[in-house]
């Protein structure tokens, strides 16, 4: 069963003959991947689009043209906003990856489980209402984690995994904002001072 929107003969066959553990997580990292890269793409845009505004107010502050060069400035400040966003879920997924493809001895998939559902969940909250097409796409990885988090874990029996995840997607997204603040004043050149100071006052 690897399609996006299985048909519900797909969905009768699984139920039937279920698809081995291990192949089922390599679809779900495939499905990880192919999200993790639109939001590449997300950023990509979302960066060329800041350096033409940006190009744009520094020409606006070099005719002396302040109440424009601030509205520029001010379009970048709400882009840059998404643009982190992005960068610090982009991270994350990452992170999750590492964790999904780590995953070899069947003991250490519960936690290895909860704490991927955990990192796509709050990856999926922080998107939602900002991208929202990407949140969704992740709403369908989390549901096959959830299968399998829930499989796994009545396989195992492992008691208290999920509050385990939670402390460390949480860590995880922390950690993962800070390094998103690094890479931003890497990729996104600093607004002209002045254009700012224009938009305070206003």
């Amino acid at each position: 069963m690897f399609k996006e929107n299985p048909s519900f003969t797909d969905r009768l066959k699984e139920a039937l003959k279920p698809t081995p553990m291990k192949r089922r997580i390599e679809f779900t990292i495939q499905k990880l991947r192919l999200q993790s890269s639109r939001l590449d793409k997300t950023l990509s845009q979302l960066e060329t689009r800041d350096h033409t505004l940006h190009e744009k107010c520094v020409k606006a502050l070099e005719t002396r043209d302040t109440s424009t060069a601030t509205l520029y400035a001010n379009e970048c400040v709400q882009l840059r906003k998404l643009a982190r966003t992005a960068l610090s879920s982009q991270i994350c997924l990452e992170q999750a990856l590492l964790r999904l493809e780590t995953i070899e001895h069947f003991g250490d998939m519960v936690q290895g489980m909860s704490q991927v559902k955990g990192i796509i969940g709050l990856v999926r909250s922080e998107l939602e209402g900002r991208l929202p097409e990407l949140s969704t796409g992740l709403g369908d990885v989390e549901d096959s984690l959830a299968g399998l988090t829930l499989e796994v874990g009545e396989a195992v029996d492992i008691e208290g995994a999920s509050v385990v995840a939670s402390d460390e997607s949480a860590r995880i997204l922390k950690e993962a904002d800070m390094m998103a603040e690094q890479k931003m004043k890497e990729r996104f050149p600093e607004i002209p001072q002045m254009a700012r100071d224009a938009g305070r006052v206003r």
